[in-house]
């Protein structure tokens, strides 16, 4: 044992010097000043932006999910009397996934898609391997990525009237 360390074992470090559940010297912070105001309303974009990250990334999973059982289900068609049935099912798993492709939309509207791309790539391109396979079984040829794009075209309702707004994701602008 050194002599630094005394008879206890325990050497003090500097900071036990400083009184414990007290502020430093210091003045107190004015939470009015315009600083402070700057840095709340900062505080609070980031905030919202970091949310709407967390929500398009739990979306992704799920469409990543969804489509991932979609391509399982058609890897299951080994005759052709049951292909119409699971090409059916395969059908209207897709459709789910397109409805949460509209939530990534609605989630997107009016914000740079760029800044959350890494949030929502891999359920894209999920869904773009599931309707790829499923074209593929049923035609055996390989769909283009305006097929693609047309299927992700939406359109909404306000009070029963159709808006003519278009929601379009679309993948080559992922890259």
């Amino acid at each position: 044992m050194s002599s630094k360390e005394g008879s206890g074992g325990f050497r003090k470090r500097k900071h036990d010097n400083f009184p414990h559940n007290q502020r430093r010297e210091g003045k107190d912070v004015n939470s009015s000043s315009p600083v402070m105001l700057a840095f709340k309303s900062f505080q609070q974009e980031l905030d919202a932006r970091h949310d709407k990250y967390e929500r398009l990334v739990k979306l992704s999973r799920d469409i990543t999910v969804e489509s991932k059982r979609t391509i399982f289900l058609l890897h299951r068609i080994t005759s052709a009397p049951y292909m119409e049935e699971i090409l059916t099912e395969a059908e209207i798993k897709l459709d789910g996934v397109r409805q949460k492709i509209l939530q990534v939309a609605q989630e997107l509207s009016g914000e740079d898609m760029h800044q959350f791309h890494r949030a929502i790539t891999t359920g894209l391109q999920e869904y773009v391997e599931a309707v790829s396979f499923q074209h593929f079984i049923k035609t055996r040829s390989l769909i283009s990525m305006d097929e693609i794009n047309k299927q992700l075209i939406f359109s909404t309702e306000d009070n029963g009237k159709e808006n003519k707004t278009m929601r379009k994701l679309r993948f080559r602008e992922m890259k």
